[in-house]
């Protein structure tokens, strides 16, 4: 796994170190295996350097973010744009994982490979966290062609990462299962996944859509541990609120 420093340019909604972990879900397991268990589920990892350019597309994604749906509340602390490669809460991420060993080194990014793609690294983005009083609710917005944001759907999770152990630094370990999640279509296109982390007993869950909306790529999360078929309410309502947003913000 690769071992990132934090950028220097990247846009911080909010400068301070609290935020960098507000887009990680907060997960039963407490300390290390919380931040630790977080970056592994939400696959993100990123090196290399973005544009300064691309701040301005990045700030029009963060605009374009939904700030309530229903009872879900936009976190101004949680949130961040810039280069994909070069967001604080992405090489974050990298650097928590970097002290996690896989017994499956290839499932690191089981459900994110598209975020290793050239055409992702340099790409404005933004991320938003949100919150729920029934779990946490998360929403990247990534601009890409529409043509490369399909390829991005493609990258989907090896067939051997179904099941994986991620055991962290303190010498604790981390049950991982992965599976499809089968979820009517959003935006232009989508793909939907759950992953479910059991540690010391204890089970947390998170459902995810990907999708295309034109030439945005975007990903929602819901994380708790309710009611799987209202969380899955919440993963299509939240997603088709954030599309037509995108559609009058950016069209």
């Amino acid at each position: 796994m690769r071992s990132c420093h934090r950028p220097p340019r990247s846009h911080r909604v909010d400068a301070g170190h609290k935020g960098n972990l507000a887009i990680l879900p907060p997960f039963s397991p407490p300390g290390l295996r919380t931040t630790a268990a977080a970056a592994l589920a939400l696959g993100l990892t990123a090196c290399g350097g973005g544009g300064a350019e691309a701040q301005g597309d990045a700030d029009q994604l963060h605009e374009a973010q939904l700030l309530q749906f229903q009872d879900v509340t936009q976190l101004s602390e949680g949130g961040e744009s810039g280069a994909y490669s070069e967001l604080t809460t992405v090489q974050y991420s990298a650097e928590i994982r970097d002290g996690t060993e896989l017994d499956k080194p290839e499932c690191v990014d089981a459900t994110n490979r598209w975020g290793d793609l050239d055409t992702v690294q340099d790409a404005p983005t933004s991320v938003a966290t949100y919150e729920w009083e029934k779990g946490v609710v998360t929403s990247l917005l990534v601009q890409l062609p529409s043509e490369e944001a399909s390829e991005a759907l493609d990258e989907t999770p090896p067939a051997d990462c179904s099941e994986y152990t991620a055991t962290y630094e303190d010498g604790t370990s981390s049950e991982y299962s992965v599976g499809d999640l089968d979820l009517q279509e959003v935006g232009d296109e989508s793909r939907a996944h759950s992953i479910d982390v059991e540690t010391d007993g204890e089970l947390s869950s998170m459902i995810s859509v990907l999708y295309r909306n034109d030439g945005v790529l975007g990903t929602t999360s819901v994380i708790g541990d309710g009611d799987p078929a209202e969380y899955e309410e919440m993963l299509v309502g939240f997603t088709e609120a954030a599309i037509d947003r995108q559609n009058q913000t950016l069209g």
